[in-house]
């Protein structure tokens, strides 16, 4: 996460809040959040995760996965590097959407 635009606390209060929800296994982490649509409908929005990518793609998303089903959510929306879009594509992920944006300070 951008330091710049998120700070750790807000994580923390995220998490402690039940707002979002920690995932780990042996050598990574995730968080995420349910992102709710003007519809109802509802995605499990990935936050952040960390180390081992193998872990994140075999181990987490597939727990992300069933608890998103279970909760009704109709997909996992992941904002991230480029890097996670070629990682995830054989666990059935696929670009989406890009988001781009413009930095008007150095």
């Amino acid at each position: 996460m951008d330091t710049r635009l998120y700070r750790p606390e807000w994580l923390d209060a995220q998490l402690a809040s039940g707002q979002a929800q920690y995932w780990s296994s042996p050598n990574a982490a995730a968080v995420t959040e349910i992102r709710t649509y003007p519809t109802g409908a509802c995605d499990v929005h990935g936050l952040i995760a960390a180390g081992d990518v193998d872990e994140v793609r075999d181990l987490i998303i597939p727990q992300l996965e069933r608890w998103g089903r279970a909760i009704g959510a109709i997909g996992i929306v992941i904002e991230s590097r480029a890097g996670w879009a070629r990682v995830l594509k054989p666990s059935g992920f696929a670009a989406h959407q890009l988001a781009i944006r413009k930095e008007l300070q150095e």
